[in-house]
């Protein structure tokens, strides 16, 4: 997965500077007005949190392209309201194991428009498929049981490696206060039979803002 991550935005950091090379001579319009790297971070459903890498372009006639990364810390949904830790007793502190936490790793494809018109401000709606990795868990349930200075949890907990194919849904705000660098925010939903998490997010942007005005000639 992560080889695959990095061939991805190899390919498309080539294909930027091979763009920007070839268009200098050019005179006539671009196919891109915006073209630019996503640094995203927050918070999602079940007490989960994300991070996430992308690249964004912006095309003639507003339309949006987005390749990007998700990696999600959050917890199982099906995991129980009366789910209980197990733990080691030392002296007479109680050493509780770690709670079922989903790892989810999330490429998604997406494709979109831009709203508002102005060259330092614009809105993006995007839909697209995402290929999906993680955890799938089952517990059930088994009786306290205590094994000297280790106490069980009231759960047996199994996990199985699982990768599906997913729907992303996303929105989002952003705003370039320089011609290279702006800040955005927004929101997600990434649909799949593995989990449904729904998530806010701030972003860093870095790239080729285009917040110049045309000159006139």
């Amino acid at each position: 997965m992560k080889k695959s991550i990095f061939s991805i935005f190899t390919g498309l950091l080539i294909f930027l500077f091979v763009f920007n090379l070839k268009s200098k001579g050019q005179v006539t319009e671009k196919p891109l007005t915006k073209l630019y790297l996503e640094f995203a971070a927050g918070p999602t459903t079940d007490n989960g949190t994300f991070g996430g890498l992308g690249l964004q372009g912006i095309l003639k006639n507003n339309w949006v392209a987005t390749v990007s990364y998700q990696h999600l810390d959050i917890n199982p949904k099906n995991l129980p309201s009366d789910y209980e830790q197990g733990y080691t007793l030392i002296l007479i502190l109680p050493l509780p194991d770690e709670m079922p936490n989903e790892n989810m790793n999330i490429i998604s494809f997406t494709g979109g428009k831009r709203f508002g018109s102005g060259r330092k401000t614009w809105f993006t709606t995007e839909a697209g498929i995402s290929v999906i990795s993680g955890d799938e868990f089952s517990f059930t349930k088994q009786p306290v049981e205590q094994h000297g200075f280790y106490t069980t949890s009231n759960y047996a907990v199994k996990k199985e490696a699982k990768t599906t194919i997913g729907a992303m849904l996303k929105a989002d705000f952003n705003w370039a206060f320089t011609p290279y660098v702006g800040l955005g925010a927004g929101a997600f939903v990434n649909f799949s039979s593995l989990q449904t998490p729904v998530g806010g997010q701030i972003k860093l942007i870095v790239g080729w803002l285009n917040t110049k005005k045309k000159k006139v000639q």
